[in-house]
């Protein structure tokens, strides 16, 4: 449904419809109040709808594949314990190199004397 330039959901006018006719029912003096919002929440309730109906468009459905084939558990096993081994090692490397950037740190500095040319005497 085209109303005027905007794009509005038929189910969301029926929707707004049906909640002013009932405020109009039971909470007349409240109608007037809420008219303007009802106007207004028209199009995000709209743009909301639309997307959630564009959702199931969106996905594709799942083609049918052949179940693959469960890995044995040895081999499960061994991949995890390799792994591991690597992360162990990775991880030895990396202690390494935080001991020696603290040895680096925990060095004195060289001293102003140290620094400066000494002049033949």
């Amino acid at each position: 449904m085209r109303i005027g330039r905007f794009c509005i959901d038929w189910k969301v006018v029926a929707g707004l419809a049906a909640v002013a006719v009932g405020l109009f029912l039971f909470q007349p003096r409240l109608f007037t109040a809420a008219l303007p919002v009802l106007l207004v929440a028209a199009c995000p309730l709209s743009m909301l709808l639309m997307m959630w109906g564009m959702r199931s468009v969106a996905q594709p459905a799942p083609t049918p594949t052949a179940a693959p084939q469960p890995v044995a558990t040895h081999e499960q096993i061994a991949g995890l314990r390799s792994q591991l081994s690597d992360l162990q090692s990775a991880q030895l490397a990396i202690t390494d190199q935080i001991r020696s950037l603290e040895a680096s740190l925990d060095r004195p500095g060289p001293t102003i004397t140290e620094l400066v040319p000494q002049r033949p005497s």
